[in-house]
């Protein structure tokens, strides 16, 4: 809240899923004035002596890297791609300043997000903003997406091909990890296989 963070500590014992709408905390008047309340409500009905659920409304790889822990059924689930950037002799450095950065990060899961690539590559590669159809996919950007895509694929694919052995494997780290590539694997081959391989 006001930009600061704070601890709320019996927040933290409700456990999360991905059901209802995401949990949202504000800040409420108290009858002491010069104190505040941190009031999180329930976003959907919960029954006497049903367990209380938080949404996060956040990804695997942010839940892991922030709260230690994955959601199996993760509605908000994607696979993060990182790592691409504008270099200044890149054929379309110069309109660079049409990003939001010059080093997204991307959440690959839907149509909306293969087009926010699609508009990066495009922007990187010098080629025209969009086609006649509004869209960023068209024939000229498909190579491109494609390779990063592919790329992606076949390191994901590496992963887990390298064996583990059982004491390694049981560590809940590793289980975690290997639970993330294979989420983002599927993500990324569906996008692939949905959004880009199809011919409009």
């Amino acid at each position: 809240w006001g930009g600061k963070r704070h601890v709320s500590p019996l927040l933290d014992l409700v456990n999360a899923d991905s059901q209802g709408d995401a949990h949202e905390t504000k800040l409420e008047d108290s009858e002491d004035v010069n104190q505040k309340l941190a009031v999180t409500r329930a976003s959907r009905r919960v029954g006497k002596g049903e367990q209380v659920f938080e949404n996060y409304a956040q990804p695997n790889y942010l839940l892991f890297a922030y709260h230690g822990f994955l959601l199996e059924d993760n509605a908000n689930d994607c696979a993060l791609l990182d790592g691409l950037f504008i270099r200044r002799n890149d054929p379309g450095a110069k309109s660079a300043h049409l990003l939001r950065s010059r080093t997204p990060t991307f959440c690959i899961r839907d149509l909306a997000s293969i087009e926010e690539l699609a508009h990066f590559l495009r922007i990187k590669h010098g080629l025209s903003a969009e086609n006649s159809s509004g869209s960023n996919l068209d024939d000229d950007v498909r190579p491109l997406l494609i390779e990063v895509l592919e790329g992606r694929v076949a390191r994901l694919m590496e992963a887990t091909s390298n064996g583990v052995n059982k004491e390694t494997f049981a560590l809940p780290r590793v289980h975690f990890m290997k639970q993330m590539v294979k989420n983002d694997l599927m993500h990324f081959q569906h996008a692939l296989k949905t959004h880009v391989l199809v011919q409009n």
